[in-house]
C-alpha cells in the first residue's frame, strides 16, 4: 500500500511539472531567436590544478581524519571488544606518531626552501620525496635533516627524486 502511495505522489509530481511547462510556455527570448547572454551557457574557465604535492598533502589529511574518527568510534563504542579497543587506540598512537614525524620532516625542508618535499612515515621507517632529482651533496644534507626532525636512524629514511611534468615547470 505505501509503494502504491508513493508511486501515486511521483506521478503527480511529474505531471504537475509537464503542466507548469505547458502553461508558462517555452521562454520569450529563445521563442523568438534570440540567443542567451554567454554567461548562461558557458563553462567556467578550468582553474590552476594545484601542485600534487599539495594535493596528496589535503587528501592525507582528510584521510587521516576519517581514519581517526572511525578509531575514535570504535574506542567509545560500548559494543566494541577489549582487544578491538587497544588495538584501535594502538592505531592512534601510531598514525599521530607518523603525522608528526611527517609534519616535522616536511617543515624542516620546507625552511630550507623545499616546501614541495612529501614525507611519508610508516612502520618506523621514513620516505622523503622531493619534486627533482637531488645531488648527492643535497642527499646527505636531507638525510641529516630528515633524521634530525624524525629521530630515526639513517638506515630508516630513504630519499627520491621525482618528477611532474612540464605543467608543473620542475622537470629536470
Amino acid at each position: 500500500m505505501k509503494d502504491r502511495i508513493l508511486n501515486a505522489l511521483m506521478l503527480l509530481t511529474v505531471a504537475a511539472a509537464l503542466i507548469m511547462t505547458l502553461v508558462r510556455g517555452v521562454p520569450p527570448d529563445t521563442e523568438a531567436g534570440i540567443p542567451l547572454p554567454v554567461a548562461a551557457v558557458a563553462t567556467p574557465a578550468p582553474t590552476a590544478a594545484p601542485h600534487p604535492a599539495d594535493a596528496y598533502k589535503m587528501e592525507r589529511a582528510e584521510t587521516r581524519k576519517k581514519e581517526e574518527a572511525l578509531l575514535l568510534s570504535l574506542i567509545n563504542s560500548a559494543q566494541t571488544a577489549e582487544e578491538t579497543r587497544i588495538l584501535a587506540e594502538a592505531a592512534i598512537l601510531d598514525m599521530t606518531k607518523n603525522d608528526e614525524i611527517e609534519l616535522a620532516v616536511e617543515a624542516a625542508l620546507a625552511e630550507r626552501g623545499y616546501d614541495k618535499s612529501l614525507c611519508v612515515a610508516r612502520n618506523g621507517e621514513v620516505t622523503v620525496f622531493f619534486p627533482r632529482e637531488i645531488t648527492e651533496r643535497e642527499a646527505a644534507l636531507f638525510l641529516d635533516i630528515a633524521r634530525s626532525a624524525s629521530g630515526l636512524d639513517t638506515q630508516n629514511i630513504r630519499l627520491a627524486g621525482f618528477s611532474f611534468g612540464p605543467e608543473y615547470g620542475i622537470l629536470p
